[in-house]
């Protein structure tokens, strides 16, 4: 079975996740820890502090208390840190998108990264980064903040937000092999590509279930 531990900084992203792992790892038991202050606490220091990291390594803590086997942090602003906390538990404590850039690092020449948060976009490339020098590759990343669909998303426009991420996608897909979408929340513009070229659109999503069960299944 395998009791699988996901730390959040927003709602928004908790039933994606929770179907995502659910759809890979069905036997597996799923314990959620949401706290959204921490990312706006990111937004107001604009860097990871002590403050920060202290915050989140007691949010995996309490879900390893629970008994968790894994923890998945699947704030991708916060990636940078998630090493520093996992130093701490006893558990593996995963970061949401490494699964997704590992495989784009070895499919992938000029990789495109999508994101709407601003916040997000630093900590994004440092992990990229770092899968590229672990696998030795040498994959070339061509980032694109699309800051207005995050307003719109705040703002409820949920149509306005999607859409504008889609013509990014559409634009820049000219430009790359690969195009990675950088926050879960913008996972379900997916659904609203052409057939023709989704395949090249990736999502942590379709990654994390299928690690999780692996990282949970060998322990």
């Amino acid at each position: 079975m395998g009791l699988v531990g996901l730390v959040h900084t927003t709602r928004l992203v908790i039933d994606p996740v929770h179907e995502a792992i659910v759809r890979s790892f069905p036997e597996a038991e799923v314990n959620h820890v949401l706290d959204e202050g921490i990312l706006r606490r990111l937004a107001q220091l604009k860097k990871i502090t002590p403050e920060i990291v202290d915050w989140l390594t007691k949010m995996v803590a309490s879900t390893e208390e629970a008994g968790a086997d894994l923890a998945i942090v699947s704030c991708s602003s916060l990636s940078p840190c998630v090493n520093e906390v996992g130093k701490h538990m006893i558990m593996p404590v995963l970061k949401v998108d490494e699964p997704m850039m590992e495989f784009a690092v070895k499919n992938g020449q000029r990789v495109g990264l999508i994101m709407t948060n601003p916040t997000t976009e630093k900590p994004s490339q440092i992990l990229f980064n770092e899968v590229s020098q672990s696998l030795g590759r040498k994959t070339l990343l061509v980032p694109r903040l699309c800051s207005n669909a995050f307003a719109r998303l705040n703002q409820g426009d949920l149509a306005g937000h999607d859409a504008e991420v889609v013509e990014a996608v559409e634009t820049m897909l000219k430009e790359v092999d690969l195009i990675m979408l950088a926050q879960i929340s913008i996972a379900r513009v997916r659904s609203q590509l052409d057939d023709s070229f989704r395949h090249r659109v990736l999502s942590s999503l379709d990654f994390i279930g299928a690690r999780a069960k692996e990282i949970v299944g060998a322990g």
